[in-house]
């Protein structure tokens, strides 16, 4: 938990060079701070005087005496540079002579180091307006993981909280054997821990030293507020790592290059269109293999904070789901075992997931929608008999041969000049009846006044009628109907023909899981225990299932409508559900998940969100079938329309049968005809004989 003598060698010669201090008087009392000593008279070319002020001899000589001397000493060499390495006792005996000498005034200038837990008191110096400065390990109160006051929290009380965080995290330790925990199994759980404690970040090296540490720099004129600058072990230069006007907070917030000079892993999996393996993805290396919604974004929020980064994708495929022994698989996994820095994916926000890991703000709202297969079109070769119902079709028949046969009637019945308008005959009713529903004309009329009513009303009659069924057959030939047995999710909960399911240990599946609204509810059963292998173990597993099977698939609107605008035998059903975000993944207490944040919403402000989502949503080849029928024409096909030439051809061959029948019997009467005026000639003959 504590800096090593290394750690704080480093922070003294970035201090020193910072401050630029070529001669320094050292006071220290313990053997660390004595190792610290010769370290620093190892990296400083200008004057160094040491001084240990241990009192070996109690009964002769006190603490404060040797410090009295010491001081005296270093005065007389005309040093105003002074560095105390001592326990928090010896530092404030230190502290007490220097003011009884007047050496806290300026131009002196002190820098006072704790090298263990223990906290130094500065408040009884405060008065002298010295150029002192205090350097001890962070103390950081607001972070998320630090459930300390953040009045009068002492370095003690911040060190021994996250040691107890720590020992809390390695509880639940499941050895390699079944006898006993090994140092080796600690040392791995320690290892994956990545939190923001009260001390800053609590992540570890294979050594069991700090990853990054962080040094408070706490001068009298900064006692108010409690900082007045910081040390960081991970900047690239002096200048990088010694934030004199900036505290912790400050430089978590407002850094523009959070992550220095690492290149940071981000782990990602293959899902449509978020990412996807490019065409020549064997040949090309790096990032470059890789394209989709989520790989632009990536590409956009490191150009904003200026890091570099190195996508993967994850070994397992997995978004990440709890376990039953308590730990987790996927992407989530990879976040806690400290294998990556951020995850970039369509990864929903839910409450469980949230407990383990940290989110940003949402790139992306997603719903939960039905994809199914598009069913195929009815054609049928009598389509044209569609615009009307058989009820219609039958009634209109009925009223054909009524009105060719009261129209028979009335013109047998009706008075009129017979020699200049002869009647119509039975035959030739219907044909006047049917060749005016046809538009047609014919030889033959009424003649009579109420057949000239009956006409005149049926005439108006079949100009509805062929009006309205003209208008209907247009719809019905250049429209394509589909039949679509599944209007809503609700109808897939009140069938059993058609299948349905969703990836297992997703979010989708934690949501029908643990929802208590009925009808998801009987779905949630119907797919857990009823039919269990409807769910699928990946996303391309249940697009699969889609396109060859009875099969609906639940999974986010985003990918299922990239699906119906790749593929146009698919199609979504809705209405859309559940709706939640898409956030980039850090592991928990990550100081730069505000970062992302803030580059997220301004990616979003400046527009370039939905530039992105254009660019990979815009495209539409195939019909959408979610709008109106109306709105989805296409040219005529034969199927549509072979039943009018049936009913020709059916026309020709009858009229043919009709005509040979006809001959057929014209001849039969000729030669009857001719059979009996012979015999009346035979006959005739023998009488003239």
């Amino acid at each position: 938990m504590l800096p090593g003598t290394r750690m704080y060698t480093r922070a003294l010669r970035d201090l020193f060079t910072h401050y630029g201090w070529t001669t320094v008087g050292v006071l220290y009392d313990n053997d660390h701070g004595s190792e610290l000593a010769a370290n620093m008279m190892e990296h400083l070319n200008g004057k160094r005087d040491l001084y240990d002020i241990r009192a070996y001899d109690v009964s002769k000589n006190s603490s404060a005496d040797v410090a009295r001397w010491a001081l005296n000493d270093l005065r007389r060499k005309l040093v105003n540079n002074f560095l105390v390495l001592c326990s928090p006792s010896i530092a404030d005996v230190v502290l007490t002579q220097a003011l009884y000498l007047s050496l806290l005034s300026r131009p002196n200038s002190w820098l006072i180091v704790t090298l263990g837990s223990g906290d130094i008191d500065m408040t009884k110096y405060i008065d002298s307006r010295a150029n002192l400065t205090l350097i001890r390990l962070m103390v950081a109160p607001f972070t998320s993981n630090c459930a300390l006051p953040d009045s009068e929290i002492s370095l003690t009380d911040a060190i021994f909280y996250d040691i107890f965080q720590i020992i809390n995290g390695t509880k639940q330790i499941k050895p390699q054997d079944d006898d006993k925990v090994s140092r080796a199994d600690v040392r791995r759980q320690i290892k994956s821990i990545n939190v923001s404690g009260c001390t800053g970040p609590l992540n570890f090296t294979r050594n069991g030293t700090r990853n990054e540490t962080f040094l408070q720099l706490i001068a009298l004129e900064g006692l108010d507020d409690g900082v007045s600058g910081t040390w960081s072990s991970g900047g690239a230069t002096v200048d990088k790592r010694v934030q004199r006007s900036k505290t912790y907070k400050t430089i978590v917030s407002e850094n523009k290059n959070i992550f220095a000079d690492k290149v940071l892993r981000v782990t990602t999996l293959i899902e449509k269109p978020f990412c996807m393996k490019k065409r020549d993805y064997d040949v090309r290396i790096g990032n470059d293999r890789f394209e989709g919604f989520a790989v632009d974004l990536i590409r956009e929020v490191a150009d904003m904070l200026d890091f570099k980064y190195e996508l993967y994708l994850v070994h397992d495929g997995k978004f990440g789901s709890k376990r039953a022994d308590g730990s987790w698989d996927g992407m989530i996994g990879e976040l806690l075992h400290g294998n990556a820095t951020m995850s970039v994916a369509p990864t929903s926000i839910n409450s469980e997931r949230e407990a383990a890991v940290d989110f940003t703000k949402p790139f992306m709202t997603r719903y939960i929608s039905v994809l199914m297969r598009v069913p195929r079109s009815e054609t049928s070769y009598f389509e044209f008999l569609n615009p009307l119902h058989p009820t219609v079709w039958f009634c209109t028949l009925g009223a054909f041969v009524f009105v060719s046969i009261v129209l028979y009637i009335l013109e047998r019945v009706g008075t009129v000049n017979r020699e200049e308008c002869p009647s119509i005959s039975f035959k030739e009713s219907f044909w006047f009846v049917f060749g005016s529903l046809l538009q047609g004309s014919t030889d033959s009329s009424p003649s009579t006044l109420p057949g000239r009513i009956l006409t005149s009303s049926w005439w108006f009659f079949a100009l509805i009628l062929i009006s309205s069924y003209t208008a209907n057959l247009a719809a019905f030939l250049t429209v394509k109907k589909i039949n679509t047995p599944i209007k809503s999710v609700t109808d897939l909960a009140s069938q059993t023909t058609i299948k349905f399911g969703t990836v297992k240990s997703s979010g989708i599946m934690t949501f029908f899981k643990n929802t208590d609204i009925e009808h998801f509810s009987k779905m949630w059963a119907q797919m857990s225990e009823i039919e269990p292998s409807s769910m699928v173990s990946s996303t391309d597993e249940g697009f699969k299932k889609v396109q060859n099977e009875q099969y609906a698939f639940f999974w986010d609107t985003t990918v299922n409508k990239y699906k119906t605008i790749e593929n146009c035998n698919f199609m979504e059903v809705g209405p859309p559900f559940d709706p939640k975000g898409f956030g980039i993944g850090v592991p928990p207490g990550a100081t730069y998940r505000e970062d992302l944040s803030m580059a997220i919403l301004k990616l979003s402000d400046r527009g370039r969100l939905h530039e992105l989502e254009n660019r990979w949503w815009g495209r539409r080849n195939c019909p959408d079938h979610a709008k109106p029928s109306t709105d989805e024409t296409s040219e005529l096909q034969i199927d549509n329309v072979a039943g009018v030439f049936f009913i020709l051809v059916g026309g020709i061959a009858f009229a043919t049968v009709i005509c040979i029948l006809e001959y057929c019997a014209k001849q039969i009467s000729n030669s009857v005809k001719k059979e009996k005026h012979a015999r009346v000639t035979d006959k005739e003959r023998e009488s003239f004989l």
